[in-house]
C-alpha cells in the first residue's frame, strides 16, 4: 500500500515537471520570440525556434509521464483519467505546427 501511494506521488511529480518544462518553453514559441539568446553560439538560433526543437524532443517523454498517470493514479471516472493527456496534446499541436511552419 505504501509502495503504491509512493509510485503514485512519484508520478505525479515527474508529471508536474513535464507540465511546468512544457509551459517553459511554449511560451517563447507561442510568442514567436526572436531573440537570439546566445548569438556567440556555433549554431546560433532564435528564442521561439529553439523552443520548438526542445518541444520536439520532450515530446516523448512527456507522453510516457502522461501514460504512467493515467496507469498508476487511479479516479473513478475513466474521462476524468484522460485529463492527464492534455499537456501531451498541446505539446503535439505546437510541435506539428513548428515543423509543418518550417517546411
Amino acid at each position: 500500500m505504501i509502495i503504491n501511494k509512493l509510485v503514485q506521488l512519484a508520478v505525479v511529480v515527474i508529471n508536474i515537471f513535464g507540465v511546468l518544462c512544457l509551459i517553459y518553453f511554449a511560451i517563447p514559441y507561442v510568442t514567436h520570440n526572436t531573440v537570439v539568446q546566445n548569438p556567440d553560439a556555433m549554431l546560433p538560433a532564435e528564442a521561439w525556434d529553439a523552443a520548438g526543437m526542445t518541444l520536439t524532443i520532450g515530446l516523448i517523454p512527456l507522453v510516457i509521464a502522461n501514460v504512467l498517470s493515467f496507469v498508476f493514479v487511479k479516479n473513478k471516472k475513466k474521462l476524468a483519467r484522460l485529463l492527464w493527456f492534455i499537456p501531451s496534446i498541446a505539446c503535439l499541436v505546437m510541435v506539428v505546427s513548428y515543423w509543418i511552419g518550417s517546411i
